[in-house]
């Protein structure tokens, strides 16, 4: 099974529907909530105020519910949680259990939150308590800093493919590889995972031009070192030879400027 978007999953033919303002006020309750409850599990992280992987999952989807939304991966093609935590090689799709996480683990968080059939989509990665490498601080920075260079390249009228080329040139400017055979996609009405791909890797001449209307999520992936992927028997756990991070925001592309859905900073 995937949760990620996988690249082959898509093809340069598929259909990509534009939204409306009925779906932009839905996603942007749906974004609020998963900005909350990525915050929430940050700050569990920091303060360790947790007693496992399973609780911290209990802990997101009680917020989730209890808010009005529905976690949306919970179920989704048979998922068993309402979000991905991944650990250390674990790069996504990690089923919560009952790991208590250890100096220096690197915790990924991948939720996406339904409002009335509008989606958002988004996820985080932490480092828990004492770093094991300043080399490992640095990969989780840039990761995020890669996110926000692939938003900051959306412009109406250029093509998708500026996004995976800001991101990777971010990426290699740090020395750190990037994951391309899942990536960003589309999002449509209960259906998290729909055209277009968002590649993290791209030229800026691929892709679809960029239109007003344009719902995406756009999730780069470092490692430290082989951009190798392999599926645990459980089915569903990615995981590289090496240690990697993962971020990810819900963007909505208006006629002058991208809004992030699933913003946390003014909500710190």
């Amino acid at each position: 099974m995937r949760m990620n978007a996988p690249k082959e999953l898509f093809n340069d033919n598929s259909l990509v529907r534009l939204k409306d303002k009925n779906w932009l006020e839905k996603q942007r309750v749906a974004g609020r909530i998963a900005a909350e409850t990525l915050l929430l599990l940050e700050r569990a992280v920091k303060d360790r105020t947790f007693h496992s992987l399973v609780a911290l999952n209990e802990m997101a989807e009680h917020h989730i519910t209890t808010n009005g939304g529905i976690p949306t991966f919970k179920g989704y093609k048979g998922f068993p949680a309402g979000v991905c935590i991944s650990v250390n090689k674990e790069l996504v799709h990690g089923i919560p259990k009952d790991y208590v996480l250890d100096d220096g683990d690197i915790v990924s968080f991948d939720l996406g939150v339904t409002i009335d059939g509008a989606i958002a989509d988004t996820a985080i990665t932490c480092i828990f308590g004492q770093p094991k490498s300043e080399r490992h601080v640095r990969m989780v920075q840039a990761t995020e800093e890669s996110l926000m260079k692939g938003i900051e390249a959306i412009q109406v009228g250029k093509r998708l493919g500026v996004i995976g080329q800001a991101i990777y040139k971010h990426a290699k400017l740090n020395g750190f590889n990037i994951i391309n055979n899942y990536g960003g996609h589309g999002l449509d009405w209960n259906i998290p995972h729909a055209p277009p791909f968002v590649e993290n890797k791209s030229d800026e001449d691929k892709g679809i031009r960029i239109q007003p209307g344009l719902a995406i999520a756009i999730e780069p992936m470092l490692v430290l070192g082989s951009t190798t992927t392999t599926t645990l028997s459980d089915g569903w756990t990615v995981v590289t030879p090496d240690l990697g991070a993962h971020f990810e925001h819900s963007v909505f592309v208006h006629e002058d400027h991208v809004e992030i859905i699933t913003d946390r900073s003014k909500l710190k």
